[in-house]
């Protein structure tokens, strides 16, 4: 076995005892108090060179080798947990009401402790340094890292990484995929306020109807994607919510309607901006209505630094194994604000997806039933721990 992987299935019980107990006590974005603290207690344990607090709730430690200088690479994981309500029926499910760890961050924060303890007693072998950044409020806009990129968490690191857990058929537990270039979306919100003077439902030739305007630009929206982004390139732009309407004889004054837009490339991304716009003004002066647009930008598209693909590949193989690196064809569709840990430093990135099954159901990520098998942590953390020490040998 190899000797990362064999120090990482020998701290499991420690680490699967910190998952369990992080699990049930979830905390909201800007809310981890209870979390950080755990994890300031355990980065004190194991003898980390330096803790940082950059904000209220995230947690930065600094681990330095033996060898002497050299370079810095940075490892990130995300703490806070989402509003739903658990119902994976779990010994160890939430014991907050209205809040999960339902997208795994739980069991990043649990491995990024695993990597802390394995580094620390593994100093003699590296030179350099390795940032371990416990990031709060990932899934609230605009998301921490902006935040802690303003205070300088990547202020001399020459490059980061980062691993998300994902459901799956227990076959796939434990095996890693990424892919170059692209591989989440970036992540929009608009919000729109089509107003009008409202009327009476017998007489549409006397007022603007707002009701009528939202369809119309719902409509439009669908042809952003279908003309103005080339077919090689993909874009989602969806309202998931509407609301207006009073009575069903009442015109109604207002509509509010929010959509979310996700890219791959900057370009498509710039190109659903223009054409919200574009759309907005539009159906305004056909139909009469005052629309407002609310434009919220979220995360970049994370892009995978190709240098570092083609680096981690054979290191990845060496630690876990051939078997479980797995190149993956296409990106996945969601968002991290991971990304901006790279776009506004221009630091390479790689991110990467830990195929972590599933103690239950197979359940999508910030799902009530959403669950991962805890054997694809000592993959996770061999990998992190193992890439690390191996990029400081360069």
């Amino acid at each position: 076995m190899n000797s990362f992987l064999e120090k990482a299935n020998g701290i499991m019980d420690e680490i699967v005892a910190i998952r369990r107990d992080i699990h049930a006590h979830p905390e909201l974005g800007h809310k981890e108090v209870r979390t950080s603290a755990l994890i300031r207690e355990k980065l004190e344990t194991y003898g980390v060179d330096e803790i940082q607090s950059l904000t209220e709730t995230s947690v930065v430690a600094v681990i330095k080798g033996k060898k002497g200088h050299g370079k810095c690479i940075a490892l990130r994981t995300d703490i806070d947990a989402l509003p739903v309500e658990e119902e994976t029926g779990l010994p160890f499910a939430s014991e907050t009401s209205g809040v999960m760890h339902a997208c795994g961050h739980d069991i990043h924060t649990a491995m990024m402790l695993g990597n802390a303890k394995l580094l620390c007693e593994m100093r003699d072998q590296f030179a350099g340094t390795v940032k371990l950044i416990f990031q709060h409020s990932e899934d609230t806009f605009p998301g921490g890292s902006k935040e802690l990129i303003e205070q300088g968490v990547m202020n001399g690191v020459d490059a980061i990484l980062g691993i998300h857990v994902f459901p799956t058929e227990n076959d796939k537990c434990g095996v890693i995929g990424f892919r170059e270039g692209p591989f989440t979306t970036s992540a929009d919100e608009y919000l729109f306020d089509i107003t009008g003077p409202g009327g009476h439902g017998s007489e549409p030739h006397k007022v603007p109807d707002p009701i009528l305007a939202a369809a119309e630009m719902i409509m439009m929206f669908q042809q952003v994607q279908a003309r103005a982004i080339a077919p090689r390139d993909t874009a989602i732009f969806m309202m998931n919510k509407i609301q207006g309407g009073k009575a069903p004889n009442i015109i109604s004054d207002k509509v509010t309607m929010v959509g979310n837009a996700r890219a791959y490339t900057a370009e498509a991304r710039k190109t659903i901006e223009e054409y919200v716009y574009r759309i907005a003004e539009g159906v305004e002066k056909i139909s009469g209505c005052k629309i407002d647009v609310h434009e919220t930008l979220g995360y970049d598209a994370c892009f995978n630094d190709p240098g570092l693909v083609d680096w981690i590949r054979p290191v990845l193989g060496e630690i876990i194994g051939e078997d479980r690196v797995e190149a993956f064809p296409d990106p996945m569709g969601f968002s991290e604000d991971f990304s901006f840990y790279s776009t506004l430093t221009g630091v390479p990135a790689l991110f990467m997806i830990l195929q972590a099954g599933t103690m239950g159901e197979v359940a999508p990520l910030h799902n009530a039933h959403c669950s991962f098998n805890e054997q694809a942590m000592p993959y996770g953390m061999a990998a992190m721990t193992g890439s690390a020490i191996k990029f400081l040998e360069q």
